[in-house]
């Protein structure tokens, strides 16, 4: 819940920073979009999903640590851990936003391929999906279902919106309202799917390790 408040909040701020700038077109709104467009780089949406991500690979990293001190498999949570702490420095530098333009221009990529970073990444995607394959099914049915549901959601904004946003951008510009409502979605999606990851990761904790403690020594 605390999550879901957070992600409510910056989308209502994110609307009215779209708001502000396509109809207010007030000159002192300017710090107000520039802080919460969830487009922008370096502001409030980009640390709060950052830390949101930081945040779940640590909670994957300690199901790893468990399983490894139970002698039990743990490389695979271990890999989720670093996929996402990955995914959290590539949301604080934009380093898929570098690859647009080399991939773009190697390839010649239009259309809904006009942000062409999505085809590394989406051949990453399927990478992961074929590796994590038999590892899902190995785990208690809840959990392999949260972590599914998880990953639809998230990568519903960060890929299929992408492709949708690419079309749309090249088509009618990245200033037109119609851009700023695909990215909104494509954004909420990614929190989304970033706070259901975070629900199954604890929910999971809580179920397999029930008396686990964390301890801070001196």
């Amino acid at each position: 819940m605390f999550f879901i408040s957070i992600i409510v909040f910056l989308v209502i701020a994110n609307g009215f920073a779209i708001i502000s700038e396509h109809f207010l077109s007030y000159s002192h709104m300017e710090t107000i979009i520039r802080l919460f467009n969830v487009d922008k780089e370096m502001n409030v949406p980009t640390l709060y999903s950052s830390c949101a991500m930081i945040f779940a690979s640590v909670l994957l990293a300690l199901i790893a640590y468990v399983h490894f001190n139970k002698n039990e498999q743990y490389l695979a949570w271990a890999g989720l851990s670093a996929i996402f702490l990955f995914l959290a420095l590539d949301e604080m530098t934009e380093l898929h936003e570098m690859l647009v333009g080399p991939v773009r221009n190697s390839l010649n990529t239009t259309g809904i391929l006009y942000f062409a970073w999505v085809i590394p990444y989406a051949a990453l995607l399927l990478v992961f999906g074929l590796t994590y394959f038999k590892f899902l099914f190995r785990l208690p049915t809840n959990t392999r279902n949260r972590l599914i549901l998880a990953g639809i959601i998230y990568v519903s904004g960060a890929l299929v919106m992408e492709l949708i946003g690419g079309k749309i951008a090249e088509q009618h510009g990245t200033d037109a309202l119609i851009y700023a409502i695909s990215y909104t979605i494509e954004e909420t999606l990614e929190m989304l799917g970033i706070a259901t990851l975070i629900y199954t990761a604890t929910t999971y904790i809580s179920e397999q390790f029930p008396t686990l403690s964390v301890q801070i020594k001196d």
